[in-house]
């Protein structure tokens, strides 16, 4: 069942509807106040619309960095798995 959440993101309220819960949606919307203000304390853009694209970018950096670390971990899991098996194909034999 979709909920309806009142947040605010730098200031503009908006109304989510989403499955995630309430807990989701504070934290969700606190990180990006949280990166909006990063953004505002560079002082490169006075502009509402372009700091919190700026700060959607950076949250966005953080996601496929995070991403990139996962894959290289599944790859060095498959890996050891299969080192694993192999040594355990030998010792059964």
């Amino acid at each position: 069942m979709d909920g309806r959440f009142n947040v605010n993101i730098a200031g503009y309220a908006l109304t989510i509807t989403t499955e995630r819960s309430a807990e989701h949606m504070e934290r969700l919307s606190e990180l990006l106040n949280e990166r909006v203000r990063e953004v505002q304390k560079t002082g490169g853009t006075a502009n509402y619309l372009h700091v919190i694209l700026v700060a959607a970018m950076k949250l966005g950096d953080e996601i496929l960095e995070l991403r990139e670390q996962l894959e290289k971990e599944k790859g060095r899991f498959e890996e050891k798995s299969q080192d694993l098996l192999t040594v355990l194909d030998k010792a059964l034999k």
